[in-house]
């Protein structure tokens, strides 16, 4: 299937819808990176943005361990983290990707509208969820100080 790709992050700091580079077109796909086939010392689920370029297919973004975030209303935004180059070598920093779908020949689709969404998320009282897991489900105690019996 064919994506527009908007990162949403620069240097693992989140930048403001005004900021935001144009979008990258391609195809994305999934796959799992090994420890000794890349620089990553540990499996990971990996997502791939791939352009054209002329006739050839070119990695244009890459996100590890992605994870859906958000739901926004004609799209999807995946947190996860990229590798970066910096002077003391390579590390991961965290990016996010507003991920849109459309076809391969069709015309570009409408900005993203982020207003119109915050206000809908406001509507609804969407507000984060905590991770699932957290805590334990106790069980109801009986007088006898053990679980509930059964009638």
């Amino acid at each position: 299937m064919f994506y527009e790709v908007t990162p949403l992050r620069r240097n693992a700091r989140r930048l403001r819808p005004e900021q935001w580079p144009q979008p990258e077109f391609g195809y994305i796909t999934m796959a799992t990176w090994r420890p000794g086939e890349t620089s990553l010392l540990r499996t990971a689920r990996v997502a791939t943005l791939y352009t054209n370029v002329g006739l050839m297919r070119r990695p244009a973004l890459v996100l590890i361990e992605p994870r859906i975030a958000y739901l926004p209303m004609d799209g999807e935004v995946w947190e996860g983290t990229q590798l970066e180059s910096t002077e003391e070598g390579t590390k991961e920093v965290e990016q996010a990707w507003l991920v849109r779908p459309t076809k391969k020949d069709s015309p570009p689709l409408p900005p993203f509208d982020v207003k119109l969404w915050m206000e809908m998320r406001r509507a609804s009282g969407d507000r984060p969820q905590p991770p699932v897991g957290k805590g334990w489900i106790k069980p109801e105690r009986g007088r006898d100080g053990h679980g509930v019996s059964a009638r």
